[in-house]
């Protein structure tokens, strides 16, 4: 029986998520590059490329955000995020 649930708890503990743990700069700066995007319009890429077997391949997108938020306010959400989860660490 003790045997049963210790093989349970380890298998919990093996399926629990562990969450990546970064410097408070490296927070702003991730938290400053998500703010970034949420208050963009009109966003888009190319890419172009050459297959031996295809031959060349070209790709265009576009996104088109019709609720961009406030930097202020996604920032906010983001290193609040951050914070509650513990994910932010001093002195690494």
């Amino acid at each position: 029986m003790k045997h049963i649930l210790a093989l349970s708890i380890l298998a919990v503990a093996a399926c629990t998520p562990t969450l990546e743990t970064m410097t408070r700069a490296d927070a702003v700066a991730m938290c400053q590059a998500q703010a970034d995007e949420a208050a963009q319009v009109v966003s888009g890429n190319a890419t172009a490329g050459v297959n031996s077997n295809t031959g060349p391949s070209f790709g265009l997108g576009l996104r088109i955000n019709l609720t961009p938020k406030p930097r202020a306010q996604t920032f906010e959400a983001c290193m609040s995020k951050l914070t509650a989860n513990g994910q932010i660490v001093e002195g690494m």
